[in-house]
């Protein structure tokens, strides 16, 4: 509570005398002793440390538009320390130079007021204080600084730019027998994903103390090894040292996905032949694809395998696409040539073609078959040539026999002894393709019809 107290008399005490000393009827500069919080702290606090340690600090400064003596449009304000007091045995090492403009062109000019809100008008760089802490244990430790002012290039009345304020900054401290732990974190990163899910996080954090050797080991959340998923994820690390002080900070890890998955098994150009004017359809096998970060990418084909593919060359193309919209794609092509399909016919020997529409037969007899076969009107000499009697109205054949080439034509005899039927149709065929029928009906069966040969 004393400490508590202490600080405050002293951080009190100060800002009573910067305020007196920001009394003005012009333009006011005031220094910023915490660059990162927002609005202007001319009195900060920078909590405990270690006997005789060296401090550093930033100031930043912000011109603010006040009455009607002002800053010219153009100026650059320099500025440098000019005096500092402290208390203790403490002491200012060093404070750096800092500038502030060019100021805007559209800032107020000489003789005339503000608009509101007064216009604010924040430096670009800052001036760095490096303070050394007294030697002794206490609390409430106070170091202000004056910055000089200088206007360049020269302007109309800048004697009276500034009026009766000052630019100051106060900071206070506490020296204490063990001070926290100081955290060394990484800067934001952005990195790519490198594992299924997001990135392996690789990165160092560490921490220094002035009292503990070795410094104690900082704890981050999520650790060093764990998967960091896609997207913007804060790490928090925090520190203890033995003396039970604590430090604590955090940073932004951003991962991306920009890398497109691949395709393996992709099928070759494939040619297929096919008798329908409208095409053929073709199945093939769908590539699989693989990828960093996504376990699933999505495989998509176009035309699909099992469509129908007209006549000619159609490129088939497949995409592979990950969960982060990242694609690759390949193609092969599909040739479907167009075939005419074959025709064969027959011509039918003796006995077949004797007089009647049919032929006619007593049961048991042997029939010889000759017949001479063409395929699309050429005469087949060689080739797969065979007869199939099929009972009348049936589908099923009964009997099948080769016919066997000779005499300039194609044989073979019909055994028609073990047929129980009265009615058959004959068919002659060469590698595959019918090319003739006739009916034979045997006597002493079931009466049948009569039609002409085929």
């Amino acid at each position: 509570m004393r400490s508590r107290t202490l600080r405050r008399s002293a951080a009190i005490a100060v800002a009573g005398t910067l305020a007196f000393a920001g009394v003005a009827a012009a333009d006011t500069l005031r220094a910023d002793g915490d660059v990162v919080a927002p609005d202007v702290q001319n009195v900060v606090y920078l909590g405990a440390v270690a006997p005789s340690s060296e401090v550093v600090a930033h100031v930043g400064f912000a011109l603010k538009c006040s009455s009607t003596s002002h800053v010219d449009p153009g100026q650059t304000v320099t500025l440098d320390l000019e005096s500092s007091s402290h208390f203790g045995d403490g002491d200012v090492l060093s404070v750096s130079q800092a500038t502030l403009g060019p100021v805007p062109a559209d800032w107020t000019v000489d003789g005339d007021f503000c608009p509101f809100p007064a216009p604010v008008f924040a430096g670009a760089t800052t001036s760095e204080v490096h303070l050394k802490a007294p030697s002794g244990v206490g609390v409430g430790f106070s170091y202000t600084l004056f910055y000089s002012r200088r206007l360049s290039p020269g302007g109309v009345d800048d004697d009276n730019t500034w009026g009766f304020s000052s630019t100051a900054v106060t900071f206070l401290l506490d020296v204490v027998s063990n001070t926290a732990p100081i955290l060394h974190l990484p800067s934001d990163m952005t990195v790519e994903g490198d594992t299924t899910g997001g990135w392996t996080a690789a990165f160092s954090a560490t921490a220094t103390d002035a009292e503990d050797a070795p410094a104690p080991t900082p704890s981050c959340q999520p650790a060093v090894g764990d998967v960091i998923p896609l997207g913007t994820t804060t790490v928090n690390c925090s520190v203890i040292d033995s003396g039970g002080m604590k430090a604590a900070g955090s940073f932004d890890v951003t991962v991306t996905d920009t890398t497109a998955p691949t395709l393996s098994g992709m099928p070759g150009d494939q040619a297929v032949n096919t008798g329908d004017p409208s095409g053929a359809r073709l199945t093939y096998a769908t590539p699989h694809a693989t990828d960093i970060v996504d376990a699933s990418p999505s495989v998509r084909c176009s035309p699909t395998s099992g469509w129908l593919f007209p006549v000619g060359t159609t490129t088939v193309t497949c995409t592979a696409t990950d969960g982060s919209g990242n694609s690759t794609s390949k193609s092969f092509d599909v040739v479907d040539r167009y075939v005419a399909p074959h025709a064969a016919t027959a011509v039918w020997g003796e006995p077949v073609t004797s007089p009647g529409d049919v032929f006619t037969a007593n049961p048991g007899r042997t029939i010889p078959v000759k017949v001479r076969l063409f395929v699309d009107g050429v005469e087949a000499m060689t080739g797969a040539a065979r007869l199939t009697l099929t009972p009348c109205g049936g589908t099923a054949a009964e009997w099948s026999g080769a016919l066997t080439r000779g005499g300039g034509r194609w044989n073979a005899s019909i055994d028609t002894s073990d047929f129980a039927g009265a009615c058959y149709t004959v068919r002659a065929s060469i590698d595959g393709l019918v090319a003739g029928s006739f009916r034979l009906d045997l006597r002493g069966a079931t009466a049948t019809a009569k039609v002409r040969p085929h």
